[in-house]
């Protein structure tokens, strides 16, 4: 779904001020923490709050994390900290099922929007079939790179692409903005907007100096590489 002919940037996997200004600075749309446990980006919910806080107006802040089948209880009040951070975003980036996005939907603020990561495998089928099941729950769907699972720090991040094609079909069917990720860097992400036709794109490891660490140039250029290039 195409919104506007401009593609969106986030830059994901902060894990200090400084990096999330320079990407707010060099025009990324949205700022990405990472609050899932023993992965290789995490922080911690102060950690984030201390980032979102130094953010300028108008930069989007999103929370990743994932809750799995946690009870809807625990899973609000899990929410409802994060809110307490100044997050806009919640991005579900784990196995959650439709039923407890649209409980979590339910006990939210209605400002707090939702994104539900998508993995993306071979199987075209079943990928838009996941996609379509979460659309009517969710304000956006994140298409990532589907990771073998038991690969610990492997929940995103990974720098590995997927099949393209199978993303451009569900950018086709889908109602709600659909945010690419997995495997973009600035040489490729051109090429990926102008194949695919996402609302957004979603870089972390494509832009590092060094794990946790951003590369101010690599993030300018692919800010860049991703504003130049519009959708129809």
């Amino acid at each position: 779904m195409s919104q506007n002919t401009t593609t969106k940037v986030k830059i994901c996997g902060n894990t200090n001020a400084e990096d999330a200004l320079i990407a707010a600075e060099a025009g990324a749309d949205a700022i990405g923490v990472i609050n899932v446990a023993d992965t290789r980006r995490y922080i911690d919910l102060e950690n984030a709050k201390a980032i979102f806080d130094a953010l300028p107006v108008f930069v989007s802040k999103v929370v990743v994390v994932t809750l799995g089948n946690a009870p809807t209880g625990a899973a609000c009040d899990k929410i409802k900290s994060i809110e307490d951070t100044g997050a806009d975003c919640i991005q579900l980036h784990g196995d959650e099922s439709v039923e407890l996005v649209a409980d979590l939907r339910a006990c939210m603020e209605s400002s707090t929007r939702i994104i539900k990561k998508i993995g993306v495998s071979g199987d075209k089928e079943k990928c838009l079939e996941n996609a379509l099941a979460y659309e009517d729950v969710v304000d956006a769907i994140l298409l990532d790179t589907a990771v073998i699972s038991g690969r610990t720090g492997e929940m995103g991040g990974t720098g590995k692409q997927h099949d393209w094609s199978i993303s451009k079909e569900i950018v086709e069917h889908v109602k709600k903005p659909v945010i690419l990720a997995g495997g973009l860097n600035p040489d490729n992400v051109a090429r990926a907007i102008a194949l695919v036709k996402p609302y957004a794109v979603d870089v972390s490891s494509g832009v590092e100096r060094e794990l946790r660490k951003k590369d101010a140039v690599k993030v300018k250029r692919f800010i860049e590489a991703a504003k130049s290039e519009n959708r129809e």
